[in-house]
């Protein structure tokens, strides 16, 4: 989702002309304000749907606007450049460095000084991961890396949007190479541009319901929408014409041929038709899109054609002329780069400190706040250090400054976010229960140990070397009981083993999960495993979950229960914890921010965990009244009085986010655990 990271006066061609083929036009062609214009549209799209987004669900839209234009300004550079022989890879990658770093250094380093007062130590260690992905170019990478079950919100990241940053760096770095080296060989530089982007358009659209989140980060199968740009520049650098003519052929009242042009090849009406024609597919780009549809797919053909036409259309074209080169629109363009920069990270910071999405207000100021910086950074930033005067000294400054922000950001990901900060030991205890805790070591021995050798094939067994005779079978919520009931079972001389899976019920269909597909391998261990007397199955999983599933949901639940027990296993079933409405890092203070407040009280009505489990328990209660040999452990109850449901129990922290229990929770689970199984046999 960035703008164009080009130099602005110098890098934009004119329009495609309609004259005859000429050589070639100049490496760095004439200035156009209406693709500044553009830039202030897709700025404006991107910027406003992350603010509000409920306004304008498809401005996410305006990241390929940007990818176009960066294929085109790039293109017609490269283009021009190689074949008149002019161009040099120092020169070019000397200029992106001019051009790009001074804003984002300044950026990156606000957000690790703000950090330094708002975050507490997971968040920083992972904004410092995040700032050296940034430095580096691959944010796409490392944030596709990223999706998964535990991932935190996307919202609460403050260098999120440094994904498209990534992948135009990737581009100016790899296709000047692939340009270069297509010249050299004879190969025109259209046949490569094309070839590229109908592959990358094709891996696009295969990859984009099968696997969402690598065709989203991927540059492979992004890069098609640059290479649209980048074709329209081969056009303009070579001079040929874009737009068709058209004539009706007839005859006059003599009987002569007589041609009537229709309108003329490159007209100024072709020319206006396109422009129109373009801007409306951003319209309807902005309109109809929505983040819930799969993207980029075809989808993102309409912002892509849409930005395309607007460009060949040329400055002259109605919309271009009268809406894009307007002097709004410009300076919007102007800052687009920074405002990209700065908007984000200070959304994401508002909805940290507030612990939830800030009021329209504070968005609002948020917004303000971006322009007036992004106008700031242009001014005293990237004005100064954009030019070529004393080119080399910047370049080595701006080098050496980057490199030092990279040295920062990992000292703050190898120090674990700096948990001695003055900012944060007020609470240090409660946010070390806002951390996942996992011991990796177990779960290599564990995993070795029974051959599973997938992702999705995941185990913890308390000791190893021993065979297990309890089993703790579930998704991630039978992993937030583990640490508890291992420290219960432990003391009872039994070895507790977990096996993670998604939804532990027999003949659950895997709709292409990986997860799902390991677990009937799961649930036949539990099924035929030696030594296994007891099997505790915990899921988030309500019977209601599957509309259309329903109840085949809540027959295989039962069919599993019913062939535990036959297989003579003791069964206990974990009746879920509450899921909270709120995050409870909203429950602690960040002292290092003056407006931070602790804007809950920590709990939530009891009335909205019934109605969340309204449907639900029914059908529980059913289950238990067919199987009344069956155990419940209720980890609802510790939790809920009869008008509140609690994230805190005096100075624990039970949750770690909204719907998983924190280390200290899991612990405290286990003591309730071990005082209900020695109840039961009268100790």
């Amino acid at each position: 989702m960035t703008p164009h990271t080009s130099s602005l006066p110098d890098t934009a061609p004119a329009s495609l002309p309609a004259s005859p083929v000429t050589p070639f036009a100049a490496p760095h062609p004439a200035y156009r304000a209406d693709i500044d214009g553009l830039r202030a549209l897709a700025v404006l799209s991107v910027v406003l749907y992350h603010a509000f987004p409920a306004r304008l669900p498809g401005g996410f839209a305006g990241v390929d606007i940007f990818f176009v234009i960066s294929g085109f300004l790039i293109g017609s550079i490269l283009i021009a450049g190689i074949e008149q022989g002019s161009f040099r890879f120092a020169d070019f990658y000397v200029r992106r460095v001019r051009r790009i770093f001074p804003a984002l250094i300044l950026v990156l380093a606000a957000t690790m000084l703000f950090g330094w007062f708002a975050l507490f130590p997971d968040e920083y260690k992972m904004l410092g991961t995040h700032v050296l992905a940034g430095a580096g170019f691959f944010s796409n990478f490392f944030l596709w890396s990223e999706v998964g079950y535990f991932d935190t919100a996307a919202d609460t990241k403050p260098l999120l949007h440094l994904w498209s940053l990534g992948i135009e760096e990737q581009f100016y770095i790899v296709w000047p190479v692939l340009m270069w080296l297509a010249w050299r060989r004879g190969v025109s530089v259209l046949t490569l541009a094309l070839s590229v982007l109908v592959l990358s358009f094709a891996i696009n659209l295969a990859g984009v319901h099968k696997f969402p989140s690598a065709t989203f980060y991927s540059p492979a199968s992004r890069v098609w929408e640059m290479l649209f740009g980048t074709v329209l520049a081969y056009l303009s650098v070579h001079r040929i014409r874009l737009f068709i003519g058209a004539r009706r052929d007839g005859h006059d009242h003599a009987g002569a041929s007589e041609h009537t042009t229709l309108f003329e090849l490159g007209s100024a009406q072709v020319r206006n038709v396109a422009s129109v024609a373009g801007l409306l597919l951003i319209v309807a780009a902005l309109a109809l899109l929505r983040a819930d549809r799969h993207f980029p797919g075809g989808w993102a053909l309409l912002p892509v054609l849409g930005a395309t036409l607007l460009i060949a259309a040329g400055p002259q074209a109605l919309c271009n002329r009268l809406l894009l080169s307007n002097r709004v629109a410009v300076w919007l363009g102007l800052i687009s780069y920074p405002l990209y920069l700065w908007h984000w990270p200070l959304l994401a910071f508002a909805r940290i400190v507030e612990s939830g999405l800030p009021s329209a207000k504070v968005r609002g100021c948020a917004v303000l706040a971006a322009v007036v910086l992004a106008w700031l950074t242009y001014r005293l930033v990237e004005r100064p250090l954009r030019g070529a005067r004393n080119g080399r000294i910047k370049v080595a400054v701006l080098a050496a400054a980057m490199l030092a922000l990279v040295a920062v950001a990992a000292a703050i990901y190898a120090g674990n976010g700096w948990p001695q900060r003055a900012s944060v030991v007020d609470n240090a205890l409660q946010q070390q229960d806002l951390v996942i805790v996992e011991d990796k070591a177990n779960a290599a021995a564990c995993k070795q140990r029974y051959g599973f050798a997938s992702l999705y094939e995941y185990c913890l067994l308390d000791q190893p070397a021993r065979d297990p005779t309890v089993l703790l079978i579930g998704d991630s919520h039978g992993y937030h009981l583990v640490a508890g009931l291992t420290r219960y079972y432990r003391s009872q001389g039994e070895n507790l083993w977990y096996l993670g899976t998604r939804t532990p019920f027999l003949g659950m269909p895997d709709r292409g999960d990986g997860y799902q597909k390991a677990t009937p391998m799961m649930l036949k261990l539990a099924l035929e495993t030696p030594g296994i007397k007891t099997v505790i199955v915990s899921t988030n999983v309500k019977l209601y979950t599957y509309n259309a599933d329903g109840v085949a949901l809540v027959a295989a639940m039962r069919e599993t229960v019913r062939q535990l027990l036959a297989a003579g296993r003791e069964v206990i079933l974990v009746y879920d914890a509450p899921a909270l409405d709120f995050e409870p890092r909203g429950c602690l203070r960040r002292a290092g921010v003056a407006s931070s407040r602790t804007n809950i009280d920590c709990a939530m009505p009891r009335a909205v965990f019934d109605q969340n489990v309204a449907a639900h328990k029914p059908a529980w209660d059913a289950l238990l009244k067919e199987f009344p040999q069956v155990q419940v452990f209720d980890t609802a109850a510790p939790l809920c009085d009869a008008k509140r449901c609690h994230a805190m129990i005096g100075t624990t922290l039970m949750y770690r986010d909204n719907h998983h229990l924190s280390y200290r929770g899991d612990l405290y689970m286990g003591e309730l655990f071990a005082r209900q199984q020695l109840a039961r046999q009268g100790k």
